[in-house]
């Protein structure tokens, strides 16, 4: 059986379809003119306007605003008096002055008219540019407890990533630089949404997307629901973070952007790789990396011992594998990225208009590393290696968005397509202490190829005058991951030998092998959604109901192979040792060594919901949500090849949650909110399927009798906004959780084993807090009017409760979760020079990254932590009219990766040249980088 790109011709033709399509539709408009836009919002719920009125005084020019309470103006430059009417409400007047080829964006809040005002009160405003001050009002009139970012304040950071962003939103941390952690709750516990569409796992070994995926340069705004409510998805617990793509402009826009970056431990030194083909340098895996096509079992042996007719079929179709080892080294120059987009509107009348959005990005980068792994068992050292890792990762992704916008209709279609290949050659050295202390050298490359499209339509219609709204949605969502040929040639050396020997044996993660997996998921969603509004003089109601459902379904199928028979004198060399010349039956030939009822599984799941809410305003200054959501799943898990169940799960929950948000005044919140929820193991982890993970010398293994955890979540926030895009608030959370699962030490394995279980329950408490503030009430000098800080902290504990019998240590924290976590960044910014510099820090204290054991159970399979390190980055910027450069200095303290066991119980890592030292397990080294960007926008 073959392992192929699954469709991928198919897909590659609809990528370059879809993405190339804006090439072919876009066109100019006049440059000439301003233009005028912005959004019309009640003041009291943030709710958006249908149909106020928007004149320029003393012109016969004007605007109604559409189904989203947008509008927008084509102006001459010049200097204008915006008025602003909707009957109900106060008017409202704003001057502003435009100049050529300007986009003025101008959002303003109504407030409902007096009941016995005799006279007409006339509000009045002045203009704040920016999208930030956009994020603060969907914020402070938002129904549910969240925190956010936007693309601003994403450009003045040096982060390239969804995942680099999402470690500047408080509460939230990255680990491994890719993966979601939010309040202490890890990956698993957490859901992403792109523009409305859920996302699946990208990873083969846990329940998790990798935001590193997804660039940075795509990205409108991000934001983290923490609060939980009828219309969200019941399985999470941390947070829901909800990724927007960049929105319509107002204009043709288009914009290129390239990048170059310097490593310091890798530019400009030698770089080793093993051979790659022409389609991969466009992030197309080469059909040359494929297993060759064979009959089932023709691969295994006969019997225990292989004989001559075993050979010489062995010899035979191990011949037809691409047994080229070759490598090279090259002298690395700067790592390149480069981006492109394009946006514009089409007016196809005054109340009805098109929007298009198109982006591109590549990038490819590479990076060396020097790292160090060691083993135990209780007599001490097991192993220690020396690693030095070759990384290249090509990035190409995308994005085209449509949106149609009406009088009273709404429809989007949102797409993005994300392809990013890893290329890992390392080369490790060391010690492995069985009977005999061997020295080990070992070499190995392996490629993970990641395709994500992630696809939305929908549809918001208005009927009645307003008062009942629908919204439906259809989503689809693909990943396809594959590891195409991951190779290993491991040689030893016996004491007092004076060569080196192949290692060869019957388990591919301790001997010379091959490994070949492909997964595949399709998820497709759908939502139907009713609103009705009623309205009395006093209180405002708002009645919803809905329907939601989501289909998945996940093929994985892995295939090992180890080299058996009589090797030549080896040469240290996998290009000779492991080459064609010496593959036949009376040298080396490949065994398949794949069990079936462990290395395939299916997994199928149908998650229902029913449910609603009743959202109430009363006097504008209270709000309270109630909802009831009735979520339910049908989750299977089987090897179809062996016609073998592994897991079946069918459980209704119902899921109550009510926030409540009491308005002081216009500017300050006072919030609370309760939620039901539950956490469902990912078919991964249900499955017994084991993958070696060559970088920490470990396996991970399935667990299918995983339980479902069940949530209480409970949150109280403050909030104050003082102006712009300035944001004071303090909150605190509260979380009980039975049956948490986590990922843990296999004590019963000899090799280092990670594996998913239950414990009994967990609860998990914090404060967070949270600073945007302009530092222009510093004295009366202008010399502070353009600097801000942006900082939050938060300060987090867990506790565990343990099954009878359990080995686990009393007092440790939820696995994942860390202490503390601080971001903090100084910005300045003056628009009238163009200069910009900012200065930012994030720090996460310990945490559990494997579950272990108490010591007094096992000495060597503790907890393993992972050290806090601190990053410092520090970036200068200067605008040249549509000309923009910036230098980004990047993790400037570069601190190792550390995980370790804590023998001495001192809360800390004690290097082991000290005395009462700890135990390491694993060390990752990072570099500070320097990234000069330019960008022109036309």
């Amino acid at each position: 059986m073959k392992l192929t790109q699954m469709n991928l011709n198919y897909k590659r033709s609809n990528f370059l379809l879809v993405f190339l399509f804006p090439m072919l539709t876009s066109f100019s408009i006049s440059q000439n003119l301003s233009i005028i836009s912005g959004k019309i919002i009640d003041k009291t719920n943030g709710e958006a306007l249908i149909g106020a009125t928007i004149i320029l005084e003393g012109t016969t020019k004007g605007a109604v605003t559409d189904i989203e309470g947008n509008f927008k103006l084509a102006v001459e430059p010049g200097t204008y008096t915006v008025n602003i009417r909707y009957i109900g409400y106060e008017p409202g007047i704003i001057k502003i002055e435009t100049k050529s080829d300007e986009v003025i964006h101008l959002d303003f809040a109504m407030e409902e008219a007096k009941a016995l005002s005799l006279n007409e009160v006339v509000v009045s405003a002045t203009l704040e540019k920016s999208s930030d001050v956009a994020m603060n009002i969907e914020l402070r009139k938002a129904a549910l407890i969240a925190s956010g970012i936007t693309a601003s304040e994403i450009r003045k950071t040096p982060d390239r990533t969804v995942g680099d962003i999402l470690k500047r939103v408080t509460g939230a941390s990255i680990q491994e630089g890719r993966f979601a952690i939010i309040r202490g709750m890890n990956d698993r516990y957490n859901a992403g949404y792109l523009d409305g569409a859920l996302l699946s796992s990208t990873e083969s070994d846990r329940k998790a997307f990798a935001f590193d995926v997804v660039p940075a340069n795509l990205i409108d705004n991000l934001m983290i629901v923490k609060a939980g409510s009828a219309e969200l998805i019941g399985d999470f617990g941390g947070g829901v973070i909800k990724i927007n793509t960049k929105s319509v402009p107002d204009k043709l826009v288009q914009n290129i952007s390239v990048g170059a970056q310097y490593h310091s431990l890798t530019t400009f030194n030698d770089f080793k790789q093993f051979k790659t083909y022409a389609s991969e340098k466009l992030n197309f895996l080469s059909e040359k990396r494929n297993i060759p096509t064979f009959e089932e079992g023709a691969l295994k042996l006969s019997s225990t011992f292989p004989s001559n007719a075993d050979k010489i079929r062995l010899g035979n179709i191990s011949k037809n594998f691409n047994n080229d080892w070759s490598s090279s080294s090259i002298n690395v120059t700067p790592n390149a990225r480069l981006a492109y987009s394009i946006g514009f509107p089409i007016q196809l009348n005054d109340y009805k208009k098109l929007g298009v959005i198109f982006a591109l990005n590549y990038s490819n980068t590479r990076r060396i590393s020097g790292n160090e792994i060691n083993s135990y068992d209780g007599s001490g050292q097991v192993s220690g290696f020396t690693d030095k890792s070759y990384l290249r990762n090509i990035t190409t992704g995308g994005i085209f968005n449509l949106n149609y916008i009406g009088a009273n209709t709404q429809i989007n279609f949102h797409n993005l397509m994300n392809i990013n290949t890893d290329n890992n050659s390392i080369y490790r050295t060391g010690t492995a202490n069985f009977t005999d202390v061997l020295t080990v050298q070992n070499t190995a490359n392996v490629i993970n190829y990641n395709s994500l499209y992630n696809g939305i339509a929908s549809l918001k219609q208005l009927i009645g005058d307003s008062i009942l709204c629908v919204n439906a949605s259809l989503s689809y969502s693909n990943v396809h991951r594959e590891i195409p040929d991951y190779r290993i040639a491991s040689y030893f050396k016996l004491p007092d030998f004076p060569s080196y020997q192949l290692t060869l044996g019957d388990f591919f993660n301790s001997s010379t092998g091959r490994f070949a997996s492909m997964l595949d998921e399709n998820l497709y969603s759908g939502t139907i959604e009713l609103t009705k509004k009623i309205r009395t003089s006093k209180i405002k109601t708002e009645f919803k109901t809905g329907y939601y459902f989501q289909t998945r379904h996940r093929t994985f199928e892995g295939r090992s192979f180890v080299y058996g028979g009589t090797p030549n004198e080896t040469t240290l060399n996998p290009e000779i040792d492991l080459g064609q010349k010496n593959i036949d039956a009376t040298k080396l030939f490949l065994i398949e060594k794949t069990s079936n009822d462990l290395a395939y599984y299916r997994g199928k799941s149908f998650v229902s919901a029913f449910y609603g809410s009743v959202d109430q305003n009363y006097f504008n200054r209270f709000r309270a949500i109630y909802g009831l959501r009735f979520e339910d799943i049908d989750l299977n898990v089987d090897n179809q090849k062996v016609n073998t169940p592994i897991a079946d799960i069918k459980k209704m929950s119902i899921l109550p949650s009510v926030n409540l948000t009491y308005s002081l005044n216009e500017k300050t919140n006072i919030r609370a909110s309760y939620f039901s929820s539950v956490n469902r193991p990912e078919f991964r982890e249900l499955a017994p399927f084991a993958f070696y993970v060559f970088d920490k010398n470990a396996e991970i293994r399935g667990n299918n009798d995983l339980k479902i955890a069940n949530l209480m979540n409970f949150d109280v926030r403050y909030e104050f906004y003082p102006q712009g895009g300035q944001l004071i608030s303090i909150g605190g959370f509260y979380k009980s959780i039975q049956n948490p699962i986590e990922l843990s030490l296999d004590i019963t394995q000899a090799q280092t084993t990670f594996t998913f279980h239950n414990e009994k329950a967990s609860r998990i408490y914090g404060i967070e807090l949270e600073l945007k503030k302009k530092l222009d009430f510093i004295g009366r000098s202008d010399l502070f009017r353009d600097f801000a800080v942006y900082s939050n902290f938060s300060i987090i504990h867990s506790e565990l409760s343990f099954k009878d019998g359990s080995q686990a240590k009393s007092n440790r924290p939820l696995q994942g979760q860390s202490p503390y976590i601080i971001n903090a960044r100084l910005q300045y910014e003056n628009p009238n020079n163009g200069w910009s510099c900012n200065i930012g820090l994030n720090r996460v204290g310990r945490r559990i990254a494997y579950v272990g054991v108490d010591p007094k159970y096992g000495n060597t399979r503790q907890d393993i932590y992972e050290e806090p390190r601190t990053v410092l980055d520090f970036q200068v910027g200067k605008t040249f009219n549509n000309i923009n450069i910036k230098l980004t200095l990047g993790d400037l303290l570069h601190k190792d990766l550390i995980y370790y066991q804590d023998v001495n119980n001192d809360g800390k890592y004690t290097s082991s040249n000290l005395p009462n030292s700890d135990r390491l397990m694993f060390i990752f080294s990072n570099g500070f980088s320097s990234t000069l960007n330019l960008s022109y926008s036309f």
